[in-house]
């Protein structure tokens, strides 16, 4: 990378001829799938660090799903789900989206609502406008003022 007269880093590898014309497509913008110098961290995130893909799954709002989910590394809930959720890292239900079945996890934070049998490995959190109902198990618990739980609810073993 150089810098120019201000301090500022230029990238000279990336094509910026797209900003000629109107791209039609997301395909059509170089550099858009490629793989950057050094990942945000979210994407750090969702990767685990260890440098492999994350399998992530977005269901979104006015979404509805039904069904099994395997090799899923991480789920997140806009619209309506009901499903089985096998061994994935990370589950969020954002406000708004909600989650009927069964999931079992290592991490969690529900905004939403859940209905079923939730299974955290490691830590829960359930903010102020989440609602889980049905049989709860958590490593960890954190509920924000205003979050509820109903249910059974038990320390992971």
């Amino acid at each position: 990378m150089a810098s120019d007269s201000d301090g500022r880093e230029e990238r000279r590898d990336l094509d910026l001829s797209f900003l000629d014309r109107q791209p039609v497509r997301a395909a059509d913008i170089p550099n858009l799938g490629g793989r950057p110098d050094r990942p945000d961290d979210s994407e750090h995130r969702m990767s685990g660090g260890g440098g492999k893909e994350a399998k992530a799954l977005t269901v979104g709002r006015d979404i509805a799903l039904k069904g099994d989910i395997t090799e899923c590394d991480s789920l997140i809930v806009e619209g309506r789900i009901d499903a089985t959720l096998n061994t994935a890292r990370a589950l969020e239900v954002v406000r708004g989206g909600r989650f009927v079945g069964k999931a079992k996890v290592e991490t969690a934070v529900i905004s939403g609502r859940f209905d079923g049998d939730l299974e955290v490995a490691r830590e829960l959190r359930i903010t102020a406008s989440g609602k889980v109902t049905g049989t709860l198990i958590y490593g960890r618990l954190e509920i924000e003022r205003g979050g509820e739980v109903f249910g059974d609810v038990k320390v992971h073993q």
